[in-house]
């Protein structure tokens, strides 16, 4: 019993305290909500955010660049200088400046990649983004262009191959129709030519349906590709992603109260300490 009224007679001490020190605790608290508030809504410049989502081209469903290293090369120099070049930025911003405003990531087990850039005015963020992708694209593109051709440069000889083999084996068919009906050659002889064409029949027959089969591997690949293609344009901006005024003030104002009660009993301490 004595240990639960000494705990009820500090619980009224420090309830004592707050009330007595309730000016210098309220005064801290709206000192620091308003200090937030002005530099929230005056001191601090709004900061918006464009985005965009594109996916990298692919080849036999592989990517044609490497996702992980186009994250890093999109804040390359190459790239940037490339970009504040295009937008006639020479002189006012370097890429070293713009570099800690943009954001690459890649969605998981997909090659789209979103880019983002902050900037204080909405209109420059959007343009810095399209660039930014622009750059990218036509640095890389060829690459895609490249192997896209080469297949169907391969499909296309693929496929005059195949011409000449069912002109062979037209050839061979109709050669065997005259054997069988020839008046001039023996049965023996006959049948020791047809034999023959047969053969060669079967011969091209096989590297006919090899050269099929690869020609319709080809055609699936061909078909299957993907350039590079822009998901998500980028759109304006119409609000200010920083600073979150709210947010701002409601830490400003959780923290002043912690600090006025701090503030508070050590006052009271102080106090107690000197008397």
């Amino acid at each position: 019993m004595p240990e639960i009224q000494e705990e009820e007679i500090d619980l009224r001490e420090y309830i004592n305290v707050l009330l007595k020190r309730k000016g210098i605790i309220i005064l801290i608290f709206l000192i620091a909500v308003i200090t937030a508030a002005l530099v929230s809504y005056f001191a601090l410049s709004p900061v918006y955010q464009a985005s965009t989502v594109f996916s990298v081209a692919k080849i036999d469903g592989q990517a044609v660049v490497n996702i992980t290293e186009s994250l890093e090369i999109m804040k390359s120099d190459i790239v940037l200088n490339e970009v504040i070049k295009r937008m006639g930025l020479e002189g006012t911003l370097t890429s070293e400046q713009l570099k800690p405003h943009i954001t690459t990531e890649s969605l998981k087990s997909t090659n789209f990649i979103i880019v983002s850039v902050e900037h204080d005015i909405s209109e420059k963020a959007k343009s810095l983004v399209e660039n930014i992708i622009e750059v990218f694209i036509k640095q890389n593109q060829a690459e895609y262009q490249e192997r896209a051709k080469l297949i169907e440069d391969r499909l296309k000889i693929l496929e005059e191959q195949i011409a000449e083999f069912e002109k062979n084996i037209r050839e061979i068919e109709k050669t065997k129709k005259k054997i069988a009906v020839s008046e001039e050659l023996s049965e023996g002889e006959r049948q020791f030519q047809t034999s023959l064409l047969l053969s060669s029949s079967v011969t091209e027959r096989e590297l006919y349906n090899t050269l099929s089969e690869e020609a319709n591997n080809f055609k699936a690949i061909l078909k299957s590709c993907e350039d590079f293609k822009i998901i998500n344009y980028a759109k304006l901006p119409t609000a200010p992603i920083k600073p979150n005024k709210k947010l701002n003030i409601l830490i400003a104002g959780v923290l002043g109260l912690f600090v006025g009660v701090f503030v508070a009993f050590f006052l009271e301490f102080w106090q107690k300490g000197k008397s």
